[in-house]
């Protein structure tokens, strides 16, 4: 099973494994003070074999968050078994999720959010500032 994306956001749901993504993109939070408590929902896109699928092959996965100065503030892994009805054995299958990441931003900075399922890994910047957010004319 290999990530085909990940997206940041502020909202993302799944219905038919088709997604809904609200904010998509967005990679910056401004918090009034730290420590700030930060939730970040993503929009993951999986692909698979139809051999990779079922509800006996399970998957692993881990999700990382690190601080500005790389340090690890999380790193959480369980595992997961995809399965449903429409599996194409003659294609790759898409496989549309989604998840919420949280952490305590302590300083300003870019954090790293990096997801693994099975030996792919994706990461993700996530810019944090202090103060108003600033108006961008219409560019965010």
């Amino acid at each position: 099973m290999n990530i085909d994306w990940v997206i940041p956001c502020r909202y993302a749901e799944v219905h038919d494994n088709l997604g809904t993504i609200v904010g998509a993109g967005s990679d910056t939070w401004w918090v009034p003070e730290f420590p700030a408590g930060i939730e970040v929902a993503l929009a993951i896109r999986l692909l698979a074999m139809a051999d990779e699928l079922g509800e006996d092959r399970q998957h692993t996965v881990r999700n990382i968050v690190s601080g500005p100065s790389g340090e690890v503030l999380s790193d959480l892994e369980s595992s997961f078994a995809a399965a449903g009805p429409d599996v194409r054995t003659e294609w790759l299958n898409g496989i549309i999720v989604t998840m919420v990441v949280q952490f305590e931003a302590v300083a300003a900075g870019t954090y790293t959010f990096e997801h693994l399922v099975d030996g792919s890994s994706r990461s993700i910047p996530l810019h944090v500032a202090s103060g108003p957010r600033p108006d961008l004319g219409g560019l965010g």
